[in-house]
């Protein structure tokens, strides 16, 4: 049996188990995927690395594990994190979430480029989608409480890509395409608060899953927008963790036992 995992601090409430446990039956093939806390990672890479036949990776060790690995795409270079990992004769990292993000929107707009983009917080989420977006060829606009946090992103933009990102100091809705709240306002167990008080009758994308529709949805929803919640990212981006590791994802499966999952919890 080819044993999976993630790993992370907390991981208790983590619903990849259920969605690749779930993969794994519909595929038919003998392979087990478990939740892992790991409080330090120097102690456990080697019994993972030994143990296991690829894990995915969560906070807080996104950009820890880039110590022990052997070769990085692409999109971990960009992004400074990795959140998947491939163990065979090296160590491989990988970054599915700009994957995820960049998947989830395109359900609503196939094509990016030439989109204007608003993307709200500049962590790690938020990295991912800005730079998706922006190797996509959309137009990004950049709004954080802290701006100056929001600069450093911009910056780094600039610096790996040559690409401008705008960075705003209040959100500018007017003439946009898209928007993501990349930001965790509206996550239970505050789930009443959202980062806008208004939104425009756009495609609309929360990376927040629980609740599955926050706040920010229901008033997107109000206003006519698309919307694209949360469980959308998180589905495509295991599903990438999956054809790294050599399987092809039954993606309308995972989606439903996540969405069961969440139900449940």
């Amino acid at each position: 049996m080819k044993k999976y995992a993630v790993i992370g601090n907390p991981i208790g409430q983590s619903l990849s188990p259920a969605m690749h446990n779930a993969a794994f039956k519909e595929l038919g093939v003998d392979a087990h995927y478990e939740a892992l806390e790991v409080e330090k990672l120097d102690r456990a890479y080697d019994f993972l690395k030994k143990n296991f036949a690829g894990i995915n990776v969560t906070i807080p060790h996104k950009v820890g594990i880039l110590e022990y690995v052997d070769e990085k795409e692409m999109a971990v270079d960009l992004i400074g994190a990795a959140n998947c990992i491939e163990f065979g004769k090296t160590a491989n990292a990988y970054n599915t979430d700009m994957y995820g993000a960049i998947e989830a929107l395109k359900t609503e707009v196939p094509k990016l480029k030439g989109k204007r983009v608003l993307v709200l917080g500049a962590g790690g989420a938020a990295r991912a989608i800005v730079y998706g977006c922006a190797l996509e060829g959309a137009e990004v606009s950049l709004y954080n409480r802290t701006v100056e946090k929001a600069n450093e992103l911009a910056k780094d933009v600039r610096t790996k890509l040559g690409k401008d990102i705008r960075v705003l100091r209040k959100p500018e809705l007017k003439g946009l395409d898209i928007l993501v709240n990349a930001t965790s306002i509206g996550m239970t167990p505050n789930a009443n608060e959202s980062p806008l008080d208004s939104i425009p009758k756009i495609v609309v994308m929360d990376i927040v899953y629980n609740p599955l529709d926050t706040k920010f949805l229901k008033q997107a929803k109000a206003a006519g927008a698309r919307t694209i919640n949360g469980v959308e990212m998180f589905v495509q981006q295991g599903a990438e963790s999956l054809r790294i590791w050599g399987y092809k994802p039954p993606i309308e499966v995972m989606r439903e036992a996540v969405l069961k999952e969440l139900k449940e919890k």
